[in-house]
């Protein structure tokens, strides 16, 4: 629809969605929610045998799904946006899902992408540099990245050493993680291990530095159903100079 000002992007890991009552979850919060682009991760859905989504407003699915009923990957995209496809790059293991698209008249590559437990850098790198392979317009890149960008301020030699790593992949691309600019010191979670009893944030939204001034808003919303929270963003869908805030990079 020309003249729909803002595009809302909700990415979330749900964790498996082969149960109705997980599927009817998520159901409510994006009907809560209304996104215009939802990129969920862990899906479970397996290849030859899935569930059908039943979202109505959600016209446009495009899935990466394994063999197995595990990793999994969805973009889905609301009826009321001018959806037009011109490349999609599906991962056979249901790991990423690649996506050059118009979205109400605009150029965007998405990138909903789900990483493994371990070597997560290398193939984050990977993933990264197929995408820049095919990159149009602007690039979000969503998804459950198994690794954190934050430094604890006690963090031990270790840690830090990660978290500069981490940090170290997303600058290689030119990528930013949206919520940090927007919520420097602020400590923020999106992931609940019920092994470590520990919290951390794993989960993200990043974009190029020519798209920051068009982010309006970013928000991390609540572990419920899932044991992941999910990362919703709003960003204006061309350019303004009345920008929230005026990014120097």
């Amino acid at each position: 629809m020309a003249g729909h000002s803002t595009l809302k992007v909700f990415s979330m890991n749900t964790k498996g969605l082969n149960i109705p009552h997980k599927r009817h979850s998520l159901y409510a919060d994006l009907k809560s929610t209304s996104p215009d682009v939802v990129c969920l991760q862990e899906t479970h859905f397996k290849r030859q045998a899935h569930p059908r989504l039943y979202l109505p407003q959600y016209t446009t699915q495009l899935h990466a799904m394994s063999p197995t009923k595990s990793r999994g990957v969805s973009i889905l995209i609301h009826k009321r946006v001018a959806f037009q496809m011109h490349r999609k790059v599906v991962d056979p293991n249901g790991r990423f899902l690649l996506l050059v698209c118009s979205l109400n008249h605009n150029v965007y590559t998405i990138a909903n992408i789900y990483c493994p437990n371990e070597s997560q850098r290398p193939f984050l790198g990977k993933v990264l540099t197929r995408l820049e392979g095919i990159s149009s317009g602007t690039q979000i890149v969503c998804g459950d990245l198994n690794l954190t960008m934050d430094i604890p301020t006690q963090a031990s030699k270790r840690q830090r050493k990660e978290g500069l790593q981490n940090k170290a992949v997303l600058a290689g691309h030119r990528l930013f993680d949206v919520w940090r600019l927007f919520h420097p010191g602020e400590v923020g979670h999106t992931f609940f291990s019920m092994a470590h009893k520990i919290y951390s944030r794993i989960d993200y939204v990043l974009v190029q530095g020519e798209t920051l001034n068009r982010i309006r808003d970013c928000s991390i919303g609540t572990v419920s159903w899932s044991d992941h929270a999910p990362v919703t963003i709003e960003l204006s869908d061309c350019y303004d100079a009345r920008g929230k805030a005026p990014w120097r990079l």
